[in-house]
């Protein structure tokens, strides 16, 4: 039987993380990509994403397996694939418009989007970030957690955190609706990251709602990715500052 000493295990963890950080570069920008807050147009889609099944009721976490977990938590964690409103309103679906945009690259911001590791779950469980825009880990346990993407476009990562309050930031340089990120160490852990090439994404809120801002007049295809429940798509058309709302509906 091997034995392994906590201070090396940390600093094994550590090395690690900083020998991944040196492998990642942001993403080169290219010349003709229209610069970030660019403004195109004034049009807007605003959208309600529900499910009319059986009522669904959030199941308990069972983090027995390490006691830290429970700590930064007010009362029971629960599993967050299905979170619906008593309306029906569907939280944590990813809409974005995937077809119908100029061709030109977009720049990516410059602000991070973070994916923060608190209470042994991933906060938040769907996020958004555009091709080459910095996304920023964070740990906010003291306990080890291992961030490990499964992608097919992107290449993954796979490193240590080991220390309360530790950062890493990553890139993608390719559009990916979804790539999954876990945690080898809490296999209860799960997050989804839609990697697209513009700014017109959003992650629905707890009513189930989303709106897409400063498009161009013009017809798109706007998709809805859930988690549990699939794909949707529906197309759009959009005349200069026209405000149109749409709904996607996904059965029981």
């Amino acid at each position: 039987m091997k034995w392994f000493v906590p201070g090396v295990v940390v600093a094994l963890a550590a090395a690690a993380l900083s020998c991944a950080e040196q492998a990642q570069k942001p993403v080169a920008v290219p010349a003709d990509a229209i610069p970030s807050g660019t403004v195109l147009g004034q049009a807007s889609i605003t959208g309600h994403v529900i499910y009319t099944g059986a009522p669904v009721k959030s199941q308990p976490i069972n983090m027995a397996s390490d006691a830290t977990c429970r700590r930064k938590h007010d009362g029971d964690p629960l599993k967050e694939e299905m979170v619906v409103e008593p309306d029906g309103g569907l939280m944590y679906a990813f809409v974005h418009v995937s077809a119908g945009l100029p061709s030109r690259p977009f720049a990516p911001p410059a602000d991070p989007v973070t994916l923060d590791q608190r209470g042994c779950t991933y906060r938040p469980h769907v996020v958004g970030v555009q091709v080459g825009q910095p996304l920023l880990i964070i740990n906010s346990d003291p306990t080890l957690h291992n961030v490990h993407t499964v992608s097919q476009a992107n290449k993954p990562f796979n490193f240590g955190m080991s220390v309360e309050g530790q950062k890493a930031t990553r890139y993608f340089a390719e559009p990916e609706v979804m790539i999954k990120a876990k945690c080898d160490v809490h296999p209860w852990m799960a997050s989804f990251i839609g990697v697209v090439a513009h700014p017109y994404f959003a992650v629905t809120d707890a009513a189930g709602r989303f709106t897409l801002t400063a498009l161009p007049a013009g017809e798109y295809v706007i998709e809805v990715w859930h988690e549990t429940l699939g794909v949707q798509k529906q197309t759009v058309n959009v005349g200069d500052g026209e405000k149109k709302e749409i709904s996607f509906s996904y059965p029981g």
